[in-house]
């Protein structure tokens, strides 16, 4: 039997077909967009990452009015509504309780925690006083006077020029320590300055740590190199193409040419004398088996930076000669007493010095890409900041980071003496 359709039951047929393929037609585009953003959030979930420094916070807004009210250990006031947000930024960046109390006592040390705070004499400015375009530099640039955006200019720092003060807040097994490696690192402040109010510090930083609880381990990473910022992987990724996996192996002998030679590590790295990657040792000249003559430095000097300088240049180099100076007068020094040129160009058996702050240490090789090998004390992994003495460590420098103007803490806009360029002085590995 033949069932009859009604001519009206045909028509709205016709208009529902009509509507469904209009919606697919506009719902489509939707889905080919849709579909691999929510891939990509499940493989997020479902992947974490290494933490390093995980803060990704940012803030464009503040509610601080940046008044001076209250104390550090009065938590309703406006200072402690201060002290907990940054406790709550660093915290959840991995930094543990002792980094937390030292960085923010320091805070208190510089400004009293006032994001407003301005100190004409130095041209320096914010929470931790960053140099606003005077004899400091200009660190600070535009960032605004609030609290929110100075944490965010700090983890900025942290990830990529300074660097050496988060590895040794990584590194740091209470407040004396996680203090030294702030003001070092990220101050710019000699182990040994006055003004880093020592005791002070250390009270201001115990009682913070009670008052908030502050009773916890850290999770940064304390490896070699522990740069994850996006930022600086971006700004890396050439040296990383030209220093990628398949490329590395390396047969130079201690006598490589400068300008040669490919490994697999890249960015700012430090590593002990123990603890050197197998395609970097070719490239060290195996100081440890040399007898370095500490008695040609002077006694204070053993743990610093211009310590190793002195003893290994006169170690490497004939006839012997000494000098004496800060480290970030050290090229200075080597160019005035050989007859060398102070230049920015670096070379195998060049002794080095960065006004970034103040440091020295010895070029042992300059990589195809332009990067670094040096031997210096006193950075990360040895001398004061290590707690050790007459000791060095090893080092990898990124071509930017030794740059003419570079920030790097320890090495940026170095300068280079090479004894060599008088025909005198003859270079012995």
């Amino acid at each position: 039997m033949l069932v009859k359709i009604q001519k009206g039951d045909h028509v709205k047929n016709k208009v529902k077909q009509a509507v469904v393929m209009k919606i697919a037609l506009y719902c489509a585009p939707l889905l080919v967009i849709l579909i691999p953003v929510l891939l990509i959030i499940a493989l997020t979930m479902n992947n974490p990452s290494v933490v390093c420094q995980t803060d990704t916070t940012t803030t464009t807004t503040s509610s601080d009015s940046g008044s001076s009210n209250g104390s550090l250990t009065d938590k309703n006031s406006d200072i402690g509504k201060r002290v907990s947000y940054i406790i709550d930024r660093f915290k959840k960046a991995g930094y543990s309780g002792d980094d937390i109390s030292a960085i923010i006592a320091i805070g208190w040390r510089e400004s009293n925690l006032n994001p407003k705070a301005v100190n004409p004499a130095g041209s320096v400015k914010g929470i931790w006083q960053w140099g606003a375009g005077g004899i400091n530099g200009n660190r600070y640039q535009n960032t605004a006077d609030t609290v929110e955006a100075q944490v965010d200019l700090a983890f900025k720092e942290l990830a990529s020029s300074h660097t050496v003060a988060r590895l040794g807040l990584a590194n740091a097994k209470d407040i004396d320590s996680s203090a030294l490696a702030w003001d070092t690192g990220f101050e710019g402040v000699g182990a040994s300055d006055p003004q880093r109010k020592v005791s002070e510090v250390k009270a201001w930083a115990e009682s913070i740590k009670k008052t908030y609880d502050l009773n916890f381990e850290g999770s940064l990473s304390s490896g070699n190199n522990a740069v994850s910022d996006s930022n600086t992987s971006a700004s890396n990724s050439a040296d990383s193409d030209s220093n990628n996996q398949s490329a590395y192996c390396n047969t130079d002998d201690s006598g490589s040419a400068d300008g040669t030679g490919k490994i697999k590590e890249s960015g700012l790295s430090f590593w002990d004398k123990n603890s050197i990657p197998d395609d970097i040792k070719p490239y060290v000249h195996n100081i440890t088996s040399k007898k370095l003559d500490w008695s040609l430095t002077t006694p204070d000097a053993y743990n610093q930076c211009a310590g190793f300088s002195q003893v290994y240049m006169n170690e490497i180099w004939s006839p012997n000669f000494t000098f004496r100076g800060n480290g970030n007068v050290t090229a200075e020094a080597v160019a005035k007493l050989t007859g060398a040129k102070v230049t920015t160009t670096p070379k195998a058996g060049a002794v080095f010095s960065s006004d970034r702050p103040n440091h020295t240490g010895v070029v042992l090789h300059v990589l195809a890409n332009g990067d670094l090998i040096i031997a210096n004390q006193n950075a990360v992994k040895s001398g004061q900041n290590a707690g050790t003495s007459k000791d060095y460590e090893i080092t990898l420098v990124p071509k930017k980071s030794y740059a003419k103007d570079s920030q790097a803490v320890g090495y940026g806009d170095m300068t280079f003496a090479y004894p060599g360029d008088n025909s005198k002085y003859k270079l012995h590995w």
